[in-house]
């Protein structure tokens, strides 16, 4: 924010400006890590604010940043471009946020000034979008292992060695779940801290996969065992997922329409083995085409089925119209907070 200290001046100087009972702002104490306001209110005595100064302000350094005491004096947090998590933090700690995008919100006692909605300004690399793509396998599998047991702690190197990745790479995903406050990096190692927001996050940023659209004569429970004994018998990769999957993982719902994944080399012989059609519409089952590895990992056998695992069935249940998402809390609840 150093180079952008004036206009950060000039935004607050504006703001405060069109408040009618305000009838003079001055600017003291500047440092390249924020400076303090000066209000006079007509009749009133003087209001003091202090106004941090963040280049990025992600939720790790906005918790940081509101740490540090600084007796009743109120607080206005200011950035490029403040996200809707870093100014839920500032609401929870009683400070105020303004950032260079035109959204704010301060709160004093005879002053209120709010605005929401504005795209950034300033946008730098989606780190969520790269973290979470499709295309971005090795991160996956990290966030996927991390998510097996979120209550044991990963050493960087111990997890590059587990996942076959490099330490680089682990220590960016790392210091990416830090920053948003999902996770915290201390001397027992890595550990999640917030596996619900991460999960949904993770949902929002989910690209939905290729998708076939199939028809089975056969009830859904009976098309079911034929998909086991496709994997049994003809060796196709596959797992169900979705209502078909999150049933048995936590039974909460009722369906009538069959999700599973299935390798792309095995389309062929998975449609033969299970003796469902392509449909162009009135589908009963969908088949998603897996191309990479890395959503068969961490499957489960369970009841004569083979399931992807808790994540998975989050991940594809919260696309899922209708109950989709009571079956993907249901499975988070149980299967992944514990």
């Amino acid at each position: 924010m150093k180079g952008k200290m004036q206009e950060s001046i000039s935004v607050l100087k504006e703001l405060f400006g069109k408040v009618p009972i305000i009838s003079d702002i001055r600017i003291l104490d500047q440092s390249e890590y924020g400076f303090t306001v000066i209000l006079k209110e007509q009749g009133d005595e003087n209001v003091d604010i202090r106004v941090i100064c963040l280049d990025r302000a992600v939720p790790s350094s906005v918790k940081k940043a509101l740490e540090q005491p600084d007796g009743q004096t109120y607080r206005i947090i200011m950035a490029p471009y403040i996200s809707d998590a870093s100014a839920k933090i500032c609401e929870a700690s009683g400070a105020g946020y303004c950032d260079l995008s035109g959204n704010c919100r301060i709160l004093l006692d005879n002053i209120y000034i709010s605005e929401k909605g504005n795209p950034n300004r300033y946008p730098v690399e989606n780190h969520a979008k790269t973290i979470f793509k499709s295309s971005a396998r090795t991160t996956s599998l990290i966030l996927r292992e991390l998510m097996k047991d979120v209550s044991k702690g990963w050493k960087i190197k111990e997890l590059a060695e587990k996942i076959g990745c490099s330490i680089g790479m682990v220590s960016r995903v790392k210091t990416y779940l830090c920053e948003q406050s999902w996770a915290v990096m201390d001397s027992s190692g890595l550990h999640i801290t917030d596996a619900e927001t991460l999960m949904q996050e993770w949902s929002r940023a989910y690209e939905m996969p290729e998708a076939i659209g199939c028809y089975t004569l056969e009830n859904i429970p009976q098309f079911e065992v034929k998909c086991f004994q496709a994997f049994q018998n003809q060796g196709v990769e596959l797992c169900l997922t979705g209502f078909s999957g999150g049933v048995r993982y936590s039974p909460v719902v009722r369906y009538t329409k069959a999700h599973v994944w299935v390798a792309r080399k095995d389309i062929d012989e998975f449609l033969r083995a299970t003796e469902c059609k392509k449909v162009d519409s009135g589908a009963n089952v969908v088949v998603y085409v897996a191309d990479s590895d890395e959503i068969f990992t961490d499957c489960r056998e369970i009841n004569q089925s083979r399931v992807v695992s808790p994540v998975q069935v989050f991940l594809d249940c919260m696309q899922l119209k209708g109950r989709g998402e009571e079956m993907a809390e249901a499975v988070f609840s149980k299967e992944i907070r514990k």
